[in-house]
């Protein structure tokens, strides 16, 4: 999205020169689905985190405008200085309960108007996760800020439906993933959240 697409093709054979064909550009990639909404957020810190902040902004802002995450459900996503509904916070883990008793060190959480993500996930997954054979820690941080965001839209906890199916976004993939094939994308039946209906 946002790039523009040319396709090289190179062939050979015996005897013949090489051919070399280049295609025009296409015109910039956009978005399959129209912006409805934009949502602005801000990203702070708690706990001094050893993580790059810089990094976590830039990665933050990828995994937010995705196509495949809540953008595919026409919400953007975009970072401002002050005055957002929403904050990202990378927080220590030791910080977690201070943003709301139901914030455990343990995972990450969304408190009130606050997305936290637990420093500790973000550099190392969980052991449920990483257990699987077709994870990674990319596809861990696309699904915990997803998830967590989903709690801001308005959406609460959903449950494997069926073992080998994908899971919902908003199943707790963290702790378990009770047969379900780990996923870190909205599924259909998850977009329209309540926040935006």
């Amino acid at each position: 999205v946002g790039s523009a697409i040319s396709v090289a093709l190179v062939a050979h054979k015996t005897g013949f020169k090489p051919l070399h064909l280049t295609s025009a550009p296409t015109k910039a990639v956009v978005n399959a689905t129209p912006i409805r909404t934009t949502v602005t957020y801000t990203v702070a810190s708690r706990g001094n985190p050893s993580t790059d902040i810089a990094g976590f902004k830039t990665e933050l802002a990828q995994i937010l405008n995705d196509p495949r995450g809540w953008r595919s459900d026409g919400i953007a996503f975009k970072e401002v200085s002050s005055g957002a509904p929403m904050t990202i916070y990378l927080a220590t883990a030791d910080t977690l309960p201070s943003f709301s008793s139901h914030c455990s060190s343990n995972w990450s959480c969304r408190a009130g108007p606050n997305v936290v993500i637990n420093q500790a996930r973000w550099e190392d997954a969980t052991t449920t996760w990483n257990a699987q054979s077709i994870t990674t820690l990319t596809g861990y941080r696309h699904m915990v800020v997803n998830h967590e965001v989903g709690h801001w839209l308005g959406l609460g906890h959903s449950y494997c439906a069926a073992p080998g199916s994908k899971a919902p976004l908003m199943m707790q993939q963290s702790k378990g993933l009770n047969g379900c094939l780990p996923n870190p994308w909205p599924l259909e039946s998850e977009k329209n959240p309540p926040r935006f209906r």
